[in-house]
């Protein structure tokens, strides 16, 4: 089963933010693993990257979006999935982005922001109810 991650659990993990780093940290781990397909997409790299230069150089910034698409390889996007997003309805345009290219490849959303994905039409679930529920299963 492939599993979106959306750009907030990155970040959570990357800037290693208080509230928020175990459990993206949790999910790192899981992903390196290969207990699940995690994906991202190319938004969510240059996303992070904008976001990240406020902490980071260019060199360090690159540096980890390199390690981690290794470990969260890209979904592949297409017009078509642009076009969707365009129509879809969600209240913010790039969680828009983010469910129609996660619908080629993906059953599911991880995202701290559940709330904004209502009506997407995907299973979308927290970190920490999606570690919950792996932590049932074992």
């Amino acid at each position: 089963m492939a599993i979106l991650i959306d750009t907030n659990v990155l970040l959570d993990f990357l800037l290693q933010r208080v509230d928020f780093y175990d459990d993206a940290r949790s999910i790192v781990r899981l992903a390196r693993k290969r207990e699940y397909e995690f994906r991202i997409t190319a938004l969510t790299l240059g996303t992070a990257y904008y976001i990240m230069r406020k902490q980071f150089s260019h060199p360090e910034a690159l540096t980890l979006l390199q390690e981690f698409s290794a470990v969260f390889p890209c979904v592949n996007s297409s017009n078509s999935a642009c076009q969707d997003a365009l129509f879809m309805g969600l209240g913010d345009f790039e969680d828009a982005m983010q469910v129609a290219m996660a619908k080629s490849t993906c059953e599911m959303i991880i995202t701290r922001n559940v709330a904004d994905f209502k009506h997407c039409g995907m299973l979308v679930i927290s970190p920490k109810d999606f570690l919950r529920m792996q932590t049932q299963n074992d």
